[in-house]
């Protein structure tokens, strides 16, 4: 199929004016630069240096080896081109793709993919390594070749990565249907359910904003001991690596599996009150996607660094022990037989404390935004299992029934918000006995941001 230039041009055009360009224009303008020098057919001025010299503002002699900026917004660019053809423009017969190691825009048929086919389960993908805090697969026995461990970690992120494309495909699936109006139940859920989730879709057609974690960018912390915040993630400093290797890694788009099974969850819950969601993953959004709407941020802030936006309002904060590295949970203002932090192994690979029962630890927070910000709920665990058992409290009717009993909600009337420390047993391939150990009721004038 080839595709006149003028045709060519009306699609750019279109993907340019979409809401995934509409907030950066240095994306679009990298955008606008390619594939005109594509369509014009101009190869010779497709390369890093030139690219970084007309659209990104380096000066003429600039070296790309010590400035890999150009290489960072390629994959930004890449990002945004896969979320345009799945979202705003799904219904796109040609899809515009940037072939990696290359700056030279594709214009080809789109691959049909049935989303009536059943997804595949979690279950029948085997996870080597998994959870926001969880071990990364380059921590391995002191006997372990360094080859090897490279071999686990390509082969981890992979198998992430396909956990990642089906739920993003469920998600779209979602979206494009309840957009239509046709939902998965005639009645809307009732009781803790209604409770809790409600308030979320008070108008028809609410929308539900899903932030994904970004494994990656935890596993790089972890590969390199040590600890990046927000403005780190948000200005790409993680990527400025000279190495190809680590900077590959670092730039892939992966997440956990405990996160894709919530996100398929909530995404089932949204079209049940007649809403729909706006899947995301963290490396996708700024500050502006945070500032109004009803938000659910998965995983603590060492994968999905957003979370700092509303840490420092909570009592219960996940990180890390500074010594050992621990994941832990710090209990800001204890009380009568409360712990000041709530922690698990460190070492997950050498002591392979992952096939053992221990127990481990969780957060759940509704909180409330100030101004145009809606709520905004926090499911964070310090490992896999504790990530699952957190998802599952805030979308099984049963789960939540029960955390909603712990801190004396009254049945019948909106959530309050909220913050909740949750314990489980964490056992190889699930988890057991979840349960509310310590909570703290937020004030009704109490909110976040602004």
């Amino acid at each position: 199929m080839s595709l006149p230039a003028e045709q060519k041009r009306e699609l750019v055009r279109r993907v340019a004016d979409s809401k995934a360009f509409g907030r950066s224009s240095a994306m679009r303008a990298f955008l606008l630069y390619i594939t005109d020098q594509a369509i014009s057919g101009k190869a010779e001025k497709l390369k890093e240096q030139t690219i970084g010299t007309h659209v990104l503002g380096r000066k003429p002699d600039y070296d790309p080896a010590d400035d890999n900026i150009v290489r960072v917004r390629a994959h930004e660019l890449r990002g945004r081109l896969e979320k345009y053809f799945a979202s705003e423009g799904l219904a796109e017969p040609v899809v515009i793709t940037i072939p990696k190691g290359s700056y030279m825009p594709e214009f080809a048929p789109r691959k049909v993919v049935p989303v009536e086919a059943p997804l595949t389960p979690l279950s029948a993908v085997e996870i080597t390594v998994s959870g926001p805090t969880a071990p990364h697969p380059m921590e391995t026995a002191p006997a372990a070749t360094k080859n090897e461990a490279q071999r686990r970690l390509r082969k981890w992120l992979f198998q992430a990565s396909i956990l990642l494309l089906t739920a993003a495909v469920s998600a779209v699936a979602t979206r494009y249907t309840v957009r239509r109006g046709i939902h998965t139940s005639e009645v809307e859920p009732d009781g803790a359910m209604h409770d809790f989730w409600a308030q979320f879709f008070v108008r028809p057609n609410e929308e539900l904003k899903i932030i994904y974690s970004d494994t990656s960018f935890a596993l790089w912390q972890d590969l390199n001991n040590k600890t990046l915040g927000l403005g780190d993630y948000i200005n790409y400093r993680y990527l400025n690596v000279p190495d190809n290797n680590l900077f590959n890694e670092a730039a892939r788009r992966v997440t956990s599996p405990a996160d894709i099974s919530a996100g398929v969850q909530l995404a089932t819950l949204t079209s049940e009150f007649g809403g729909y969601v706006a899947l995301q993953f963290a490396r996708d959004i700024d500050a502006e996607f945070l500032h109004d709407g009803n938000v659910v941020l998965l995983g603590s802030h060492r994968s999905n660094p957003w979370v700092e936006v509303y840490e420092p309002s909570l009592n219960f904060q996940v990180g890390q022990d500074p010594h050992s590295g621990a994941p832990v949970i710090r209990n800001l203002s204890p009380r009568a037989r409360e712990a000041s932090i709530y922690a698990i192994p460190a070492m997950f690979d050498t002591q392979r404390t992952e096939e053992k029962v221990y127990t481990s630890y969780g957060v759940i927070a509704l909180l409330k935004g100030c101004g145009s910000r809606g709520l905004t709920v926090l499911a964070e665990g310090l490992n896999t299992q504790a990530t699952q058992a957190v998802g599952d409290m805030i979308t099984n009717p049963q789960r939540l029934t029960a955390l909603l009993h712990a801190i004396g909600h009254k049945p019948g009337t909106s959530v309050t918000p909220f913050e909740a420390l949750i314990q489980v047993t964490s056992m190889p391939g699930g988890y057991d006995n979840p349960q509310v150990i310590a909570f703290r009721l937020r004030q009704p004038e109490s909110c976040v941001g602004s």
